[in-house]
């Protein structure tokens, strides 16, 4: 598509849409398409105006007059109807006037209804502007602070942190901490958006109004609910010259537990119990533990008898200043460093596998035990192992120069037959390269291939601590890589 195709399907899109206005009855006036949104409880007039971004963002419709419409968590600070939410942006589906209009009665019929079985986003936010200060707030739990005096003070990376803190005698207008306060809105039906709407709401409103006139609160934190949900909002507050008060909203953000998993996928819960044992913690086991406590496991077991050399780096978890660590330690720090996981809970043994007695243990000792090593013996030991104690091994590797990755249940599921052996893909061989103290050449996987084989692994490793399995036995996948060299 050139640059003149591109203004000409901007072009011809809008013109669609204003055609199919027309058709429905509206006609152009000074601040947009005004015309009738017909729905259950009569007829109500929109205006629907096309920004400069359609038709890649979905028009904006407000009420021909604002108070007609009642007011709610759907709509807009300015009075618009929230129509599209931002996981709803697939397919550019409104440039169809039609289908943009029924979408709007829609919204109508839903709001003569009350809204019934409305999700309950957590969007307090976006209810006010944002304020001049950039940095983050970040808060804990909030229930110790309720109803109670806090500071905020300046951390690393720009962000303020909250603290207990002791109610300010006089103004701080110049101090490097802000003071604030904590209080609770409740169940909130309809989203303020003013410190009038939320003063009426609290309690120690008069004693907080008196405080934010003084200066010696700057900062208010509203924790609220709806439905089962609780969230939370940080609010900039100053008094104005006329004697109401300013109200803008800061930056902010919970550092919880909560928190910080809530992304962590729904079976996080589940897989905090278990245990893991990871044999090799090189490119590939490294990123499957990190992708494991990421997905919830906070138990591990670390096997690796090698040290971090500077030319694992490119494809290895961790950074520079791990080389000369051993692997297993030099993982086990930065799992204690990024995530939320306790160093007792993860442990280390600095050796190769190459005992019975060694692998029985750890398979009887974990939930699951993952074998990285791509080494033959290491993987004939813990299968044996697994199959005589009647559990499960998993094992992965990748093989033609990072084109395949393999990943086997051992022994497979319910009797299932085991993969097929592996085949070499077709394709240029890679050169040979070498590096001083290595008996065999470097491999030359690439970065993002161990990342993928890394990924697949973990999705079959969460499989089998859920008794969820993905597959009985295992999955083997030819990866496809661009053509080397000056292809035609």
């Amino acid at each position: 598509m050139t640059l003149d195709d591109f203004h000409e399907y901007v072009a011809y899109s809008r013109q669609h849409f204003e055609e199919g206005l027309i058709r429905a009855g509206f006609r152009e006036g000074q601040a947009g398409w005004e015309g009738p949104i017909r729905h259950s409880a009569g007829t109500t007039r929109v205006v629907i105006d096309l920004s400069v971004r359609f038709p890649f963002r979905p028009p904006r419709v407000t009420p021909a007059e604002h108070e007609a419409v009642p007011w709610s968590w759907h709509r807009d600070p300015d009075g618009g109807l929230c129509l599209v939410a931002e996981d709803d942006h697939d397919g550019l589906w409104w440039t169809e006037a039609p289908a943009f209009l029924e979408h709007v009665a829609a919204w109508f019929e839903r709001a003569d209804t009350g809204w019934t079985d409305d999700r309950p986003d957590l969007d307090l936010d976006r209810y006010f502007q944002p304020s001049t200060d950039q940095r983050l707030y970040l808060y804990d739990g909030l229930a110790q602070y309720l109803n109670r005096s806090v500071r905020f003070s300046p951390s690393s990376n720009n962000t303020m942190r909250i603290k207990h803190g002791a109610r300010p005698g006089k103004a701080l207008k110049h101090s490097k901490d802000r003071f604030g306060y904590v209080a609770d809105l409740g169940e909130v039906d309809m989203p303020p958006r003013s410190w009038a709407d939320i003063s009426i709401r609290l309690d120690a409103s008069a004693d907080l109004d008196r405080r934010v006139r003084q200066w010696t609160v700057a900062v208010v934190v509203l924790t609220y609910r709806r439905g089962p949900h609780t969230g939370a909002i940080v609010l900039d507050v100053a008094p104005k010259k006329d004697g109401g008060t300013a109200v803008t909203r800061l930056r902010s953000g919970a550092d919880t537990e909560a928190a910080r998993s809530a992304r962590a996928g729904v079976l996080a819960p589940e897989l905090r119990g278990s245990r893991v044992a990871v044999v090799g913690v090189g490119a590939l086991g490294s990123f499957i533990v990190d992708l494991l406590v990421r997905s919830g496991v906070r138990r591990l077991t670390l096997i690796d008898d090698d040290v971090v050399m500077p030319g694992n780096l490119v494809r290895h978890l961790v950074g520079p200043a791990a080389v000369g660590l051993p692997k297993v330690e030099a993982v086990k720090q930065h799992l204690v460093r990024n995530h939320d996981v306790q160093a007792n809970d993860i442990g280390t043994i600095e050796c190769t596998l190459a005992t019975g007695s060694d692998a029985l243990d750890h398979l009887q000792n974990h939930d699951l035990v993952v074998d990285a090593t791509a080494d033959f013996a290491t993987t004939a030991l813990l299968h044996v192992g697994a199959r005589s104690l009647g559990t499960r091994v998993l094992s992965a590797v990748l093989q033609n120069d990072g084109r395949t990755y393999r990943i086997d249940v051992l022994p497979p599921l319910d009797g299932a037959a085991p993969l097929p052996p592996s085949t070499t893909n077709a394709g240029a061989a890679a050169p040979l390269l070498f590096d001083a103290g290595c008996g065999s050449p470097i491999s030359p996987t690439p970065p993002h291939a161990v990342a993928e084989a890394a990924a697949a692994t973990v999705r079959h490793a969460i499989g089998l601590l859920v008794d969820r399995p993905l597959h009985p036995a295992g999955e083997t996948r030819h990866l496809h890589s661009p053509p080397e060299g000056n292809q035609p």
